[in-house]
């Protein structure tokens, strides 16, 4: 088992409302204009943090340029989740003994844990685990496997960062259906994540407990989400048919899930649920035969941030951790979905 100390979220400082989006994207695409409303004022999502101002988006140049901005803005973002994980929760960094990152919108070698390893003191010990090409699926994957680290390493703790700026990888020459629906859906976001094995002194501490985790791989599934390389760099691969698998499958997932914990569905309280969208959150609903208020930060986090893909369900955790009326020792499921297609699920308990 392992601890969920205290998760920071941030975003960058340029925020737009979805009409905003709306009217540019209505004006780069005129002739799908009624889908784009359409689409836009269905998705659920009323603003979004941006890297860059609105209009330098139509004139976006090649990866290498892109992931020039994507990397700095990491580092920003990153360096000032850290400061105040470290301000906050007042841990010794030498107790750090591994930290990870997760991204699907950008890259960078050595990648990013070792650039923020050259702005604080850590340990010249600690591990890096950089994680790439889980898309959404990153926020709990991430978290999932920083728990398997501290199993092994119980007086130690760990630093999750997710860091997913999605709209550096917007292409307005693309006027397919799924990158209209990504163009209007998608933001930029940031979160981290202190975790700490059962043996280390903030273990007393905690938010949540982590019980048990699993991993799900459906099969033949590699082009339901993702994206395909080109000379511009990261270009949307999104199915429409993912509330449908969302429906057929993720309500037995999780019941075999529970019945190897030996729960049920009644045993669960509350769900930390990355925010894919509308569809995929009604479709959880669904499958799980939940009402709507049982996701009310998920719908949050969509309304006021938009999908941010794997950072999403970091920002749901903090809210979870810092508004929600939750009983101490009562139970909840955190997942996430992301290509190829795959669930990642987190079995928690609050103290």
């Amino acid at each position: 088992m392992s601890f969920i100390i205290k998760a920071i979220t941030s975003c960058p400082e340029i925020l737009v409302q979805q009409k905003e989006m709306q009217n540019l994207l209505t004006t780069v695409w005129p002739l799908q204009s009624s889908f784009i409303e359409q689409f836009t004022d269905s998705s659920g999502v009323e603003s979004r943090h941006l890297t860059l101002p609105l209009n330098y988006y139509r004139d976006l140049e090649d990866m290498g340029k892109r992931n020039i901005i994507w990397k700095a803005e990491a580092l920003r973002l990153q360096s000032d989740n850290i400061k105040k994980l470290l301000d906050v929760t007042k841990i010794d960094i030498a107790d750090i003994g591994l930290i990870a990152s997760a991204t699907t919108t950008g890259l960078a070698v050595p990648s990013l844990e070792a650039l923020i390893m050259n702005q604080f003191p850590f340990s010249p010990n600690t591990k890096r685990l950089p994680i790439f090409g889980l898309g959404c699926l990153a926020g709990v994957a991430g978290v999932n496997r920083v728990n398997d680290y501290l199993l092994g390493h119980p007086e130690k703790a760990a630093i999750l960062m997710v860091t997913e700026l999605c709209s550096l990888t917007f292409h307005f020459d693309d006027e397919s259906i799924g990158n209209i629906i990504s163009t209007s859906l998608f933001g930029d976001g940031s979160g981290a994540v202190l975790m700490v094995g059962k043996n280390h002194p903030l273990a007393g501490t905690s938010n949540f407990e982590i019980l048990s985790t699993e991993s799900i791989f459906y099969p033949d599934t590699e082009r339901m989400m993702g994206w395909d390389m080109i000379e511009n760099g990261f270009q949307i691969l999104q199915s429409n048919e993912i509330p449908k698998l969302v429906k057929e499958h993720v309500g037995h997932n999780i019941d075999k899930f529970l019945s190897n914990n030996f729960l049920t569905r009644n045993d669960i309280c509350y769900f930390i649920a990355h925010p894919g969208g509308p569809k995929v959150l009604e479709a959880l609903c669904e499958t799980l035969n939940q009402d709507k208020d049982k996701f009310a930060l998920s719908w949050e986090s969509l309304k006021t941030r938009g999908n941010t893909s794997a950072a999403s369900v970091l920002h749901v955790l903090e809210q979870t951790i810092d508004k929600a009326d939750i009983a101490p020792n009562s139970l909840g499921l955190m997942m996430a979905f992301g290509p190829a297609f795959c669930l990642e699920i987190s079995l928690i308990k609050k103290h």
